[in-house]
Order: C-alpha cells, then structure tokens, then sequence
C-alpha cells in the first residue's frame, strides 16, 4: 500500500519535536538538511563529527557519542549501514539505555537484527519502525527518498513529518520487518539489471555494434529503466563517485541470498551475480558506487566500454 506524501505543513506538524539523528554521512547529511527546514531540534552524530560541523545552528547540534544523540530526543533516526556498526551502536553506544519514543531505522539492516531491535525496543518501552530507504545522494538531499515502512497506522501517522521532509512517497509493506525485506529484494534486483546492461555493452562492443548505437536503441524501447537514466552517464564517463558505494549493495546482495535460502526460493541469476561482488570487493572497489562493478567487466572481456 503506497501513502502518498502530500503537501502538509511540515514545519507546524515538527513543532519542537526533538530528533537525533545517528549516521550524518552520505544519505544521513541530507535527510538532516530536510529535517532542519521542519524546525525541529535536531543532535547529530557521524563517525567524523568535524565533517558535519558546518551544519551547526542554533536548533541543530553535532555531539560526539551516539548516546548523546538519544538523549531526550522523542524520536532517533538509525542512517547506517552494515550490522556490526549498527549492533554495537545500538547496544553498546548507550542508545538502548537512553532511548525514549521512537527509533526509526532508514537504512538497510538484516531481518534477524531488525526483530531483534524490535524486540529490545519493546521490552524498554520505546517503538522500533523499520523504513528502510532508496534513492541516491541526489535524492537524500532534495527529498525526494522512497521509503518502505514496517509498521502500524499509528507508526505511520506518527512519523508522516519525517516523511514528509525527507521523502516523496512511503509505500507501507506491512508489519514491523517487512520494510527490509522489501528493501532487501529491490536492492537485488538493481544489482542484476545493472550487470546485465553492463554485459549486454560488452557483447554489443565486442560484437562490432558501437556503445552509442546500444545506447540509443535501448532509450527508445522496453528496456529502459531508471537504472539506465541514471547510471549510463556514470559509466560511459567511467566516473565511479559514490552514490551507493560497492560494498553496501554487496551487504545487500548477501542479505538477499541467506534470505533466499532461508525461505528456499530459487534465484539462479541472482546466485551467479555473487562472484562479479566478490570480484570487485576483492579489487578494493568496495568504497566506490556499485557501477565500478563495469572495471571488472572489463577485464573478464579485454575490452573498455
């Protein structure tokens, strides 16, 4: 079910909510800069807190523990990434101890360790909503995130500033852990349309067909997609500036397939994929957006594209 964002006043709704807000990096520094037109108070907390100063104002502050973040906040955002960061901030971070109201996780995390926040969140009186996000750098900072919500009507009207501010559109996947699951699965399938674009470059080019030609065919019919609108420019100019780095759709990736063969779903191209991730961590792409996967193409064909 999609709940359209409409156009609330997102400001009066924020009032003198107070919001911390744990992982300011890529997509985290933008859903701040959102957060903060609500006039909400906002704490912010990243790994490096001098690279999130300049967004200091007199409602936003940079602290330098993630406890310090949850601290009397009503509502603390989880914008990280893999699990073992998530994990021991959640647990060893003082973010349990101090938590109140309601933690709401953005980003990509397991099944497993998303019903187990759920559960801990519970047991101390707060709520966990899982609303996992897509959408690039780009988006993050213009508003224009999708989010995939787990949770309950309540949940949903109680967070609609946060998604407000931040997003274009919710889309309400069911209960509590259903918003990664459905994250985990779109995430798969961008991995394999992008490696099979970039095979079919290869084929094209190796074939005698020119990559400009290619190109043109595939804008004007069927397989076109949103990927290949945003993507090809990248890859074409061989500019692998991280949008969604390597080693988060790798996450992602590995996330799917255990998810696979936990409920025995047969994902054969999907599989195969594993060893193009494998080759591109193990070339030290990892930090770089997941369309330097085409360096690797690249050298299993002998060709540039």
């Amino acid at each position: 079910m999609s709940a359209t964002l409409n156009s609330l006043n997102v400001q009066s709704m924020a009032g003198t909510k107070k919001i911390g807000l744990i992982g300011a990096g890529i997509m985290g520094r933008g859903i701040a800069n959102n957060l903060k037109k609500t006039g909400a108070k906002l704490k912010l907390f990243a790994r490096n807190p001098d690279k999130i100063r300049d967004m200091e104002d007199e409602n936003t502050q940079v602290v330098d523990c993630p406890k310090d973040a949850v601290t009397d906040s009503d509502y603390t955002i989880f914008c990280l990434t893999e699990d073992k960061n998530i994990r021991s901030i959640f647990y060893s971070g003082g973010v349990l101890e101090s938590l109140q109201g309601i933690l709401l996780d953005v980003g990509t995390t397991s099944p497993e360790l998303t019903m187990e926040m759920n559960l801990a969140c519970l047991k101390k009186g707060a709520r966990f909503i899982d609303s996992p996000m897509t959408g690039s750098r780009t988006a993050a900072r213009d508003g224009q995130i999708l989010f995939m919500m787990g949770g309950s009507d309540a949940d949903f009207e109680d967070c609609r500033f946060i998604f407000e501010a931040c997003g274009k559109n919710v889309v309400r996947c069911g209960e509590t852990g259903s918003g990664q699951l459905a994250k985990i699965t779109i995430n798969m399938i961008q991995a394999g349309i992008l490696q099979i674009y970039m095979e079919g470059f290869m084929l094209a080019v190796k074939s005698g067909v020119k990559r400009e030609t290619l190109n043109e065919i595939l804008s004007q019919s069927a397989a076109k997609s949103g990927i290949s609108d945003f993507k090809f420019p990248f890859l074409f100019s061989h500019n692998f500036e991280t949008h969604f780095s390597l080693k988060n759709m790798n996450k992602d990736l590995n996330h799917a397939l255990r998810l696979a063969m936990k409920n025995h779903a047969s994902l054969p191209l999907s599989s195969s994929l594993k060893a193009v991730y494998d080759s591109g961590m193990n070339s030290g792409f990892g930090e770089e957006d997941f369309c330097s996967l085409l360096k690797v193409n690249e050298k299993l064909n002998a060709t540039e594209l």
